[in-house]
């Protein structure tokens, strides 16, 4: 995956905002991108990542990049464990396929579950 040409925190908004180099643009709330931490103390050890429901008031305190390929983020809560990598933030992004908010789980990188649309 292709590392984003530009990555954008808006507090005020509580987003998370990549443009990607074919031009899409993916805005995540920053509970959602709670919601998706793949760290192995939310997810555990296995090849199965589930969408875990954060609160609303979740809030971003700090980003930083990890190597060239992914993007460490520190919650309010304290939590800052999952590495995002820019395939991952792709993936559970709205307009990726299936198009819309993710609620189910990934297994084994295949998408099943709720799609919730956004709009």
């Amino acid at each position: 995956m292709a590392r984003p040409s530009d990555v954008a925190h808006d507090p005020r908004a509580n987003t998370l905002t990549i443009t990607w180099p074919d031009g899409f643009q993916s805005v995540y709330p920053a509970a959602y991108l709670r919601a998706w931490c793949p760290c192995a103390g939310c997810q555990g050890h296995g090849i199965r990542v589930a969408y875990r429901e954060a609160p609303a008031t979740t809030r971003i305190a700090d980003l930083w990049e990890v190597g060239a390929y992914a993007l460490g983020i520190k919650f309010a809560d304290g939590h800052d464990a999952g590495i995002y990598t820019w395939s991952w933030l792709r993936s559970i992004a709205y307009e990726s396929p299936p198009v819309g908010r993710k609620l189910g789980a990934f297994e084994s990188g295949l998408y099943s579950g709720p799609v919730e649309a956004v709009g």
